[in-house]
Order: C-alpha cells, then sequence, then structure tokens
C-alpha cells in the first residue's frame, strides 16, 4: 500500500487546501519521496497531520504537544494556554472553523482507497469525522472507517511506521511490555492472543449458561464489580508510577541541591548560624510547653495517672458503694427521724392541741417505728462511703483505668523534654563550628537555599499523593482478594453441570494448545527477527567495534553484546548507535512481518556520523518500503547527499513558511536547480 495523494487543509501550520501528489510515474523505478524545509516550515505538522488521519487524537501526540501536563483530546484540538491547536491560526483570524486531512491510498492491486479525517470547530465542537471509500463498496462512516482503517494500518504501527528519527532510540532499548505486544502483534503473534481471550470469553459464557437462576445474578454482580475494581486499580497503579518518577527525580535534584549546599556550609556561613538560632528558640519552646505540661500534672493528677493499677484495685470497692442500697435506706430513715419530730412541734396546730407528754409519747412511737426498719450496719466492711460521693469518685476513677493509657500524656511529655534537651545540646554543639560565609557566596547561598525549600515542598506533596494512592490500592487490594474468592466460589457452583464441564473442558484445551502454538510461532518469529535485525545493523553500523551481535529472548528484549560475548551496557551506547540500532530494528520488522506499509520519517538522518549517514541512504532508504517519504532539513540533505540518494527518488517537494502560519509546497522534482534550497 502506497499514498497516491495526500490534502492538508487548515491544519497545523498548512492554510488552505494544500496537495501532495505522491503516485510514482509510470515505470519508475525509485521508491523515494523527499519533503524538504527549514525547521518550522511545515514537515512535523505534515507528519502529525497523517499520524491524525490513519488514528485520530492519541495519547502520543497529545504528550507531544505538552510533556509535564498532556492536554485532553478538547484542549489539544481546540487549543489552550500554550497549545494553539490544530486549526491554522490563520484561519482562525479568517473565522474559517473547518479543518481536515485526506489522502488517497492505493492497495496491493493498485485500487484507490479514499480517506478523509475533518473537524468543524464551531461552538467548541471538538470532536472529528472519519469517512472512508474501500474499492467497490459504499462508504463507511466514523467507528465502522476506523475498523477498516486498522485492518489496513493497525494503530500499534503507526509510531513504527511514521516517526521522528530522532526521538525512535528508545526502541533500541526496547524492554518494555508495551513494545513486547507490539512485536507480536506486527510478527501476527498477536492473533494467538487474541484468539485465546475469545475462547476465555466463550467458556466465560458457558459458564453463565450453566449456572443455576439463584447464583446467575449473583455471579453477575460479582464479575461487574471486580471489573470496576481492576480498571480503578490500573488507574491507581499508572498514576503511582507517574509520581514515583516525579518522586525519584526531585529526589535526585534535591540531594544535589543538598549537596551544593553542604559545599558552601563547609566555609560555614551566617545565614547557617541564623537557622541554627531559629531551631534552637523552637527547640527550647517545645521543652518549656513540655515541662509546663508535666508540672502542672504533678500539682493535679500525676499520682493517678501514673498509678493506673491502684485506680483500677480501688474501683470495684466504690462501685459497690455507689450501689449500695442499704446504705441510701439509712440516709433517708436518718432524714426521716428529725422531720417527723418536728411535725408534732410545729405549726399549724390542731384545735385540740396534744399535751406535752402526749407529744413526747407520740415522738418516741414514730421514732421507734423508724428505727425497727432501718437496715444493720455490716461491721466487716472494710471500705464505707455516701453512695453520692461514692457515684462521684466512680466517675473521677473511670478516666484513670488502666484502659485508657492515663500515663501516655506524661510519657509523651517527658519523652518530648528529653528529645528537645538532646537536640538544643547538638544545636549548640553546631554553632560553635559555625563561622561567617564570604560575601561573594552569600547570594548562590540563598538562591540554593530557596531552590531547597522549592524542591523540598514538591516532593512532600508528590510523597503525599504516592500514600494517597497506596492507601487507596491497599483498600482495592483487600476488597478484590475475597471478591475473587466469592466469584470462584460462584463459578465452581456453575461448573456442576456435566454438560458444561464437558464444553468448558475443551475449551480450556483449545487454549493450551494456543499456548503452545504461539510458544512455537514466537520460537521461529524472534529468530528470524534476530537474524534480520543482525544484518541490517552490520549492514548500518559498520564503523561499530562495540557491539558484535545483538541477541533477542522469547520476550523480544534486546541484549547487545561485544566480541567476547559478554553484555554492552546501554549507557556505552552513543545516541547515534541508539538510532540506527532503532532503525535496523524497524527494518527487521519489515522484513519479518511481510507487509507492505508506508514510511514516513521526519529529520532522517539526525544526530549521526557521515559515514553512516551514507549507509542509510543507499542501504536502507532504498529498501526501507515500497514507498519512503523522507522530511529532511536542508542541511540534513545537502548536494553530496542527495546524489547518494537521487536514483531512488521519484518526487521531490520543497516547503516554503516564511511568515509561520502559511506553508507552501513547491513541487521540484524536475527542477534540478532549486532542489537544495
Amino acid at each position: 500500500m502506497i499514498f497516491k495523494s495526500l490534502t492538508l487543509n487548515n491544519i497545523f501550520s498548512y492554510y488552505g487546501s494544500r496537495t501532495f501528489e505522491l503516485a510514482p510515474p509510470a515505470g519508475t523505478e525509485g521508491n523515494i519521496v523527499v519533503i524538504m524545509g527549514r525547521n518550522g516550515f511545515g514537515k512535523t505538522s505534515l507528519l502529525n497531520s497523517v499520524k491524525l488521519l490513519f488514528a485520530g487524537v492519541t495519547k502520543e501526540l497529545r504528550q507531544s504537544v505538552q510533556h509535564d501536563r498532556v492536554p485532553t483530546e478538547k484542549c489539544f484540538v481546540l487549543g489552550d494556554n500554550d497549545w494553539w491547536g490544530i486549526l491554522n491560526r490563520k484561519a482562525r483570524n479568517e473565522n474559517i472553523f473547518n479543518c481536515s486531512v485526506s489522502a488517497v491510498l492505493l492497495d496491493e492491486n493498485n485500487r484507490e482507497i479514499q480517506l478523509e479525517r475533518k473537524w468543524d470547530l464551531q461552538n467548541g465542537i471538538y470532536q472529528n469525522h472519519l469517512t472512508l471509500k474501500p474499492p467497490y463498496n459504499a462508504p463507511l462512516f466514523d467507528d465502522a472507517a476506523q475498523l477498516y482503517l486498522s485492518g489496513l494500518y493497525p494503530l500499534g504501527f503507526i509510531p513504527l511506521f511514521f516517526f521522528d528519527g530522532e526521538e525512535i532510540n528508545y526502541l533500541a532499548e526496547a524492554n518494555r511490555v508495551q513494545f513486547t505486544e507490539k512485536f507480536e502483534q506486527f510478527l501476527n503473534i498477536r492473533p494467538a492472543d487474541n484468539l485465546k481471550i475469545c475462547l476465555k470469553e466463550l467458556a466465560r459464557k458457558v459458564e453463565s449458561e450453566y449456572v443455576a437462576k439463584d447464583i446467575k445474578p449473583r455471579l453477575r454482580e460479582a464479575e461487574s464489580h471486580q471489573r470496576a475494581l481492576l480498571i480503578q486499580r490500573d488507574e491507581l497503579l499508572e498514576q503511582k508510577r507517574t509520581t514515583l518518577t516525579h518522586i525519584e527525580t526531585l529526589d535526585d535534584d534535591l540531594r544535589e541541591t543538598r549537596q551544593k549546599i553542604r559545599l558552601l556550609s563547609g566555609q560555614s556561613s551566617i545565614e547557617n548560624n541564623a537557622k541554627l538560632e531559629a531551631l534552637k528558640q523552637a527547640e527550647r519552646q517545645t521543652l518549656e510547653q513540655a515541662l509546663t505540661g508535666l508540672s502542672e500534672a504533678f500539682e493535679r493528677d500525676a499520682f493517678l495517672r501514673l498509678n493506673a493499677a491502684l485506680a483500677e484495685k480501688a474501683f470495684p470497692a466504690v462501685e459497690r458503694c455507689a450501689n449500695e442500697q442499704s446504705e441510701e435506706m439509712s440516709e433517708m430513715l436518718l432524714s426521716l427521724r428529725e422531720s417527723l419530730k418536728d411535725v408534732f412541734t410545729t405549726p399549724p396546730y390542731p384545735e385540740q392541741r396534744l399535751t406535752e407528754s402526749q407529744v413526747l409519747f407520740y415522738q418516741k412511737r414514730v421514732l421507734g417505728v423508724l428505727i425497727s426498719r432501718d437496715v444493720e450496719e455490716d461491721g466487716m466492711k472494710p471500705f464505707e462511703l455516701a453512695p453520692l460521693r461514692a457515684k462521684k469518685l466512680l466517675a473521677t476513677l473511670s478516666a484513670y483505668m488502666p484502659r485508657h493509657s492515663p500515663d501516655a500524656g506524661l510519657r509523651d511529655a517527658l519523652a518530648t523534654a528529653l528529645r528537645a534537651d538532646q537536640q538544643l545540646t547538638e544545636i549548640d554543639k553546631s554553632l560553635l563550628e559555625v563561622r561567617q560565609l564570604s560575601d561573594e557566596n552569600k547570594q548562590q547561598f540563598q538562591q540554593l537555599q530557596a531552590e531547597e525549600i522549592r524542591q523540598k515542598e514538591a516532593l512532600d506533596k508528590f510523597r503525599d499523593e504516592e500514600r494517597d494512592v497506596s492507601h487507596k490500592l491497599a483498600i482495592i487490594d483487600r476488597d478484590i482478594k475475597p471478591l475473587d474468592e466469592k466469584i470462584t466460589e460462584l463459578r465452581q457452583q456453575a461448573r456442576q453441570s456435566e454438560q458444561g464441564r464437558a464444553r468448558i473442558d475443551l475449551l480450556e484445551r483449545m487454549q493450551k494448545l494456543l499456548d503452545a502454538y504461539k510458544q512455537k510461532l514466537k520460537e521461529q518469529q524472534r529468530g528470524t527477527l534476530e537474524t534480520y535485525f543482525n544484518q541490517h545493523l552490520a549492514n548500518l553500523l559498520d564503523s561499530n567495534q562495540l557491539i558484535a551481535e545483538t541477541k533477542i529472548d522469547d520476550s523480544f528484549q534486546l541484549h547487545y553484546l561485544d566480541a567476547a560475548g559478554a553484555p554492552v551496557a546501554m549507557s556505552s551506547i552513543s545516541a547515534g548507535m541508539k538510532q540506527l540500532a532503532a532503525t535496523a530494528l524497524l527494518w527487521a520488522l519489515k522484513d519479518a512481518c511481510g507487509r507492505q506499509l508506508p514510511v514516513i520519517i521526519d529529520t532522517p538522518l539526525g544526530r549521526i556520523d557521515k559515514q553512516h549517514q551514507d549507509n542509510l541512504l543507499t542501504r536502507y532508504y532504498p529498501k526501507a518500503a515500497t514507498q519512503v517519504i523522507l522530511l529532511p532539513t536542508d542541511s540534513e540533505l545537502d548536494e553530496r547527499k542527495h546524489r547518494l540518494l537521487e536514483p531512488y527518488i521519484y518526487r521531490e517537494f520543497h516547503l516554503r513558511n516564511p511568515d509561520g502560519e502559511n506553508t507552501e509546497i513547491q513541487d521540484v522534482t524536475e527542477n534540478k536547480e532549486v532542489r537544495y534550497g
């Protein structure tokens, strides 16, 4: 498949409709299109437009705009504070809000495939519309069109076929899980995993079919909850990885800043003196507060706080007194004695007043009745207290029970006082060693102190964020474990059906066969890829003596070896060598997969020396693909290099963009005199 034409309309630096005619003339043997321009003239705009056409707004594109804060799709399309968006600035100033990128592709049978992705950005709308016209079929739109396009050009292939030559060094260190997955997809190994996933899903459906009615809803609910937790867990893990990266970077920066401060502090400084004095004052206040608390406690209730066991022993006796009803009865009868005696001697009196002897008679009689009703006191009780007083004492003692650790505050205050006293001793020792900092270093010292504070605040913020994320992950992990057990139990119940069990066993055997098939296929493709990679690396890196051979393991991780078979450290490989290694890897992937797709390379020669540039021009680009579109600057492809590449060039364009807002295209294929800018 190749590009027949590519049209950019009001997108990035391209104002109006600009078309590149890319079809090779009949009978041509070349495979290279050169689109040359100075920096800022529209090469990167072209590359990003093609990525937008095939995949829409991807995370990779959004990251290329702002690395520190990845914009949302809406901000990427419409623009943000530091980003103008995809609409050409000149068109925006003229109130034109339509932009698009379209292409006509030619498949292996030379049939046209037309596709267009467009945006209408009025009223803050940022969603795009994709239209694709396949050969001999009706047009497809949006999701259906994207599905068809992904079959032609899988999304995972885009970073490997449309790329900046200076930004592919990471492939030379292809030891990451995401690259392993891309390699498997590229080498047609991934479909085995996809089929295995389908078999697992089919097995799950078979299990669900044979689940009893009372179990089925519970299983669905548990699985739904499990999926939600796993999604949340993956998001938190990604957030934690990002946060830990920030922490590691800031930690290194802070360590470096503190090292510089220590170097200056080795001369001692008046600023350190002030800092130590401030610390001393703070520790002194801490000591005073702790001692004050201890003093107040010893004046108030230190005895009880330090003797909680004694309070606990007294508690039952006091509680018994508080609950003693006989004592209350005695108190009540005692109070009634005096009151009832006064009944006969205080007004008002009856009409026929009692004589004095009658009063004494009735007083003695009433007193005798009350005394007869009184409760005998137990002379054996070791502890007696009135119930009301006992209840008040009981409330007081309850606060000093051992379970409340009443002595903890005193012990903490004592520990704080001891620590503060030790700190004061250390600070006094440090103050003796402090000397005056020279005037010429004062400003640098102050700047380093301010930088240290800023870095520490940022580091503390990320550490707080990491702790919060870890706490949330711990909660999710705690919830997932019983949920997994519940799902396992429910599924075991679902497997009771013999018919369901037989089907599931068959599906499991098929999964094992797929695993074996995938492993065999991976071994074959790995060996093929390793052979191609070593051939192409030797072809491109012919002056290298550092890397003698490269091994690719079963996980498609690269291991560089020297002539003695010892591993070569990645830090020993230069950026230029990494770019050549990455190029050799892309070349090997293309040969191993056997698919013919167009390649677009921005900054194709990068930071590579002259001899290796010549190798790329004469050995790689003429064989990299059926159609190779190079986007060099005029300094990259000078007259000498152009002569090396000229036999393979079938079309050439120059870009001009003096004002930065209107890229113009000049076809110089037939004009030999203006090719070099």
